[in-house]
């Protein structure tokens, strides 16, 4: 596969000819290609129109819809339409159905409601893909393909009959023996102690709670079986297209997002932020092209002017936030930007959801934001063509592995993807250029690795970071980092496993902070400790490679140990955190709004990165090379003016007037120098500047 889409950068909407007459859907097409969209996704709800009954598949619905498309211009991605089964394959059949936990079957009427690992809905999912594969396979009016509908967006396991089998057998060949199980699992505790598979229940209703190795392990099965039915999908396409394959994914389901992508050629994603959680944009785009084949992405769904269904009625976004999302996605290196949806749907459960168009075809308040972003694109994509992103220094684990566990085990706090999110924000709040990374991905060009919250870091990607930090790397270990083995219990050996002999400490106590009347010092920061954490006793020893205090607890039961260790291996140092320093998101009591935290970070990132950085606050800069030359894509992401600062002289190739002058004049726009130093960038707005001397390129 050549480069992917050939150079071109997408930008559209989803459309719903099966529920459009004609006539308005022809209207529709033409108005999105005026503008400035190249691109239409659809058919991921389509099962019905294209199947009304078993085996009776008629695909005219889209091959129509092609044809209007292909003639105004728009390209394809066509969905396989298994998210919304018809009820001719559910109704009579409760057998098919998703079990909830409870063991109630989920019934017709909304969508993701069967299961996917029933045999007979696998075989109609098959058969439905392999007819329009092999219809449109490598029609010149297709794009790309994605893969149903935002996987486990509604539910996570199934518990129905044909899962309790696969639970058995999937259990049987991980553990082989069911003694291996109950060792594993720890089992004796409480006379769980199994005698065959068979007797392993689903984590359905219990007088307390389950296993946590139970738990864990459910929900590793049901990722691994909805990843298998992405690949049977991906199999039928691939038979009969050469088109690339997709799924629109996000941080919210319940997924292994990186298993997922390994298989298919690019990532995609939803995402519906709101304009005051602006850092939850940006760290998809953060993410997700670090995923797939390609290591490409595109935003596949957002919204013009707000999310919302007929039981929450999302909040419009300020005039200029969306343009500003699209200015950043491109920037970023996204390959496209498409909305869902462009006329808003007439019935149904989101009939509140924003859109291009109103149901009745007039403009709606997000049709601004789509016609900006339509003279955007042709302004920056020859910039993008020209340049590329640059290797961020700073990289952050992201594990949805780990997202599971403290599922599992949350204490009472924040949940894995609010915790990271509010350490991601403190990143985009300090203008420090990043990459989220699975924690089994290639550290290569990155000089500094945060790995917050990751119970269970393996043997082997501990080993591979370690060799990371020996050739020069800074690897900021936890909170919360290694203290649970791969089945969610506690090592046998020491509090925190191998991380102890490579921090060079030794744990003493292990328990949660928070309440406790615990508070530490470090880096001249008066602390609030918080969540489960560990604490340390450093060795008595004055040799160079021993670990040293970075923070220290002054009161509650672990006073005078260690909570933060710093320790030179080889060309690098790792620093290992036991405790949260400050109560942290979501617990509710007083906090120092992050500053200990962000003081270790700059710690960290002292000698990496300098310590004026041009973007900070709500202003966002995504680096690019253009012959040598460094270039900052600029985005204000705020509702206020935000501040930049340059450190050299810069050249302004565009900015929002430019692209929005009368005539589109931005091709012509002269370049105006901007002397080093602080400058002001308005609410939502941008600008691309070049600096006039660059020294040195990656």
């Amino acid at each position: 596969m050549g480069e992917l889409f050939d150079g071109r950068l997408l930008y559209g909407a989803a459309v719903y000819p099966e529920v459009l007459d004609a006539a308005t859907f022809e209207a529709d097409a033409a108005r999105m290609r005026r503008l400035g969209m190249n691109t239409a996704r659809l058919g991921e709800f389509m099962w019905s129109a294209l199947e009304p009954d078993d085996g009776q598949i008629r695909l005219d619905v889209l091959d129509r819809a092609l044809d209007v498309l292909g003639a105004n211009g728009l390209d394809a991605i066509v969905c396989t339409p298994t998210a919304t089964p018809p009820v001719w394959l559910t109704h009579g059949h409760p057998e098919r159905l998703h079990h909830t936990a409870d063991g109630v079957a989920l019934g017709h009427g909304s969508r993701q409601h069967i299961c996917t690992n029933n045999p007979v809905f696998r075989d109609r999912a098959a058969r439905i893909t392999r007819a329009i594969a092999a219809a449109v396979g490598n029609d010149r009016r297709v794009l790309a393909w994605q893969l149903d509908n935002e996987f486990k967006s509604h539910v996570g396991g199934c518990h129905c009959a044909t899962c309790r089998e696969l639970w058995t057998e999937w259990l049987a060949a991980r553990y082989q023996e069911v003694g291996l199980l109950n060792e594993a699992w720890h089992s004796a505790v409480w006379s769980e102690t199994y005698q065959n598979f068979a007797q392993v229940p689903l984590p359905g209703p219990t007088p307390f709670l389950h296993n946590t190795s139970l738990l864990n392990d459910f929900r590793q099965f049901s990722q691994e079986h909805i990843n298998r039915f992405a690949r049977e999908q991906a199999d039928i396409i691939r038979a009969h297209s050469n088109l690339p394959v997709t799924h629109n994914s996000g941080f919210g389901f319940d997924l292994d997002n990186a298993a997922l992508f390994a298989d298919l050629d690019f990532s995609s994603f939803d995402t519906y932020p709101s304009a005051s959680n602006h850092s939850a944009f940006l760290m998809n785009l953060d993410y997700f092209p670090r995923l797939a084949k390609t290591r490409r992405t595109v935003l596949m769904e957002t919204s013009p002017s707000h999310g919302g269904s007929v039981q929450h009625y999302g909040v419009p976004h300020p005039h200029g936030f969306v343009e500003a999302e699209a200015f950043a996605n491109y920037a970023s290196g996204s390959a496209g930007f498409l909305f869902w949806h462009f006329r808003q749907h007439r019935g149904g459960s989101e009939q509140a959801h924003g859109s291009v168009l109103s149901a009745w075809g007039q403009p709606t308040i997000g049709y601004s934001s789509a016609d900006a972003i339509g003279r955007l694109l042709p302004a920056v994509k020859p910039l993008l063509d020209h340049s590329s992103p640059a290797q961020p220094a700073v990289a952050v684990h992201y594990s949805d592995h780990a997202k599971a566990f403290l599922a599992t085990e949350s204490g009472g706090g924040a949940g894995y993807r609010s915790l990271v999110s509010a350490f991601h924000a403190g990143l985009v709040r300090a203008g420090i250029h990043r990459s989220l990374l699975p924690v089994e991905a290639s550290l290569a060009g990155f000089r500094v690795l945060f790995t917050p919250f990751v119970h269970h870091l393996s043997e082997q990607d501990r080993e591979r970071i370690l060799h990371w930090v020996h050739d020069g790397g800074t690897w900021v270990c936890g909170p919360g980092t290694g203290d649970r083995t791969e089945h969610h219990t506690w090592h046998a050996d020491s509090a925190l496993g191998g991380l102890e002999s490579a921090a060079g400490v030794e744990s003493v106590f292990q328990f949660p902070a928070t309440g406790s009347g615990s508070r530490g010092a470090i880096l001249g920061h008066d602390v609030v400790l918080s969540r489960m954490s560990t604490f340390f006793r450093l060795p008595e020893t004055d040799l160079p490679s021993a670990a040293t205090a970075l923070g220290t607890v002054t009161a509650g039961p672990a006073e005078g140990l260690e909570f933060a260790t710093e320790r030179r291996i080889g060309a690098g140092r790792m620093i290992l955190l036991g405790s949260y320093p400050g109560t942290g998101p979501g617990t509710g009591g007083p906090d120092d709004d992050g500053a200990a935290l962000a003081a270790v970070v700059e710690y960290s990132c002292a000698g990496v990165l300098p310590p004026i950085r041009t973007a900070g606050g709500s202003v966002a800069e995504y680096p690019r090379w253009r012959n040598g030359r460094l270039q900052h894509w600029l985005v204000n992401m705020g509702g206020e003016p935000g501040t930049f600062t340059l450190l050299r002289p810069a050249r302004r190739l565009l900015d929002k007037q430019a692209v929005h002058a009368e005539g589109g004049t931005h091709a012509g726009h002269p370049a105006i120098t901007l002397p080093a130093g602080i400058h002001t960038l308005g609410a939502y707005d941008y600008l691309v500047l070049e600096d006039i001397k660059e020294e040195h390129a990656l």
